[in-house]
């Protein structure tokens, strides 16, 4: 009967290591799932964030809003951040490379009124007023235009040409009469005269 009662303790007792090893691996599972899943969600992530770099992007300018590339946006800011730190020569090469690039883009009045604007700096003249008519021409109704037209009759006063610089802010001030460029450039006129 001891002995039995021996045998049966030692089969309790190994049935508890038995047990306590089982837990344990156990436990050890169940901390290697949790790792696997959270380095799997980690990875997600990552793949998820380098896709929507790839991923058109909607973008407003100008009251309008349009689908970019990555790329494209991209190249706009470059082109933007240039002229703006006063980069005039390589904002109007890096607009121009981009109207190359993308000639149908939803920047392209944007390219064109900040390509005239760098062409200016550059005094280009006759380029900034090809690029400020060119944009007047194709997009009359952006909010764009009427500075474009007070820029383009700044760059015919610059070569000198008063009389085409009076025509132009005449028509500024009957195409875009309620306009701030309409009010710079009925000030503008007052002094031509």
């Amino acid at each position: 009967m001891r002995r039995s009662l021996l045998d049966l303790n030692n089969q309790l007792e190994t049935m508890r290591t038995e047990s306590a090893k089982l837990r344990g691996l156990n436990e050890q599972l169940a901390r290697d799932v949790a790792e696997l899943q959270r380095s799997q969600k980690d990875l997600q992530q990552g793949i998820d964030d380098r896709v929507r770099k790839l991923e058109p992007q909607k973008v407003t300018i100008d009251d309008k809003e349009f689908v970019v590339d990555p790329d494209e946006k991209r190249l706009y800011d470059d082109a933007l951040a240039t002229l703006r730190k006063g980069d005039f020569v390589g904002a109007a090469s890096t607009f121009t490379a981009f109207q190359k690039r993308y000639p149908k883009s939803g920047y392209a009045d944007s390219v064109l009124f900040w390509l005239g604007n760098a062409q200016y700096g550059k005094r280009e003249y006759r380029e900034a007023i090809a690029s400020f008519r060119a944009l007047v021409a194709s997009a009359p109704d952006s909010p764009r235009a009427p500075e474009a037209m007070l820029s383009l009759a700044n760059c015919q006063l610059e070569l000198k040409d008063s009389k085409a610089a009076r025509k132009t802010l005449d028509d500024l001030l009957k195409a875009y009469p309620k306009s701030e460029a309409a009010q710079a450039g009925r000030e503008r006129l007052a002094s031509l005269k």
